[in-house]
């Protein structure tokens, strides 16, 4: 049975957190050619598609990612990065059947006190998983990135990300550094955040 459409509205400058699944919790990245074809496919779809990314954790079977939509609406550039990312794996692991459990979870982000603390919560994803000590260890994260000023890829929106915090564009990242360290010891997932994305 074909799944019914998603009713969406189309809101320009909505910030999301979003949640992919592998189905029945398999794993949907197997290798770090898996993690780098993804990073690929966020980056095509963010040129064809345009949106600000502000952060993201790739985790063996799931995935985080916060994005800010500009004219396209999230399921449109939800559909196709799943979508492609679900033909590549199928034909290099000779596979078939559904990649993600369901559709992907879509949570908005409508309060800015939450903006970075979902970012925070995504980032630290691996060392809650138990996946590295420290976030900037993980490799297929955002927080390195800030961590280390680096963004080879060009695909996160740094500086937007940033100024939130201040005009002080550097201050700015040594507060989110000291913010997302601060979270480790915090055990509580924020009341905002959806169980369904967790």
């Amino acid at each position: 049975m074909a799944r019914r459409a998603r009713k969406e509205i189309v809101a320009p400058n909505q910030i999301y957190h979003i949640v992919a699944r592998g189905n029945n919790e398999r794993r949907i990245f197997r290798s770090s050619r898996d993690y780098r074809k993804f990073i690929l496919i966020l980056k095509d779809t963010k040129d064809k598609f345009p949106f600000y990314f502000y952060c993201f954790s790739l985790m063996p079977n799931h995935y985080h990612l916060q994005i800010e939509t500009k004219e396209v609406p999230i399921s449109k550039i939800m559909h196709r990065i799943n979508f492609l990312y679900a033909i590549y794996f199928k034909k290099r692991y000779r596979r078939s059947g559904h990649l993600f459990q369901d559709r992907f979870y879509s949570s908005p982000i409508n309060k800015e006190s939450y903006f970075w603390e979902a970012a925070r919560y995504i980032d630290l994803n691996p060392v809650r998983a138990n996946l590295a000590k420290s976030p900037e260890e993980w490799k297929w994260g955002s927080f390195r990135h800030y961590f280390y000023k680096e963004d080879k890829d060009n695909l996160l929106d740094m500086e937007k990300f940033l100024i939130f915090g201040g005009e002080d564009l550097e201050e700015a990242r040594k507060n989110y550094i000291e913010y997302v360290k601060a979270g480790i010891q915090i055990k509580k997932t924020p009341d905002f955040i959806s169980r369904k994305l967790v």
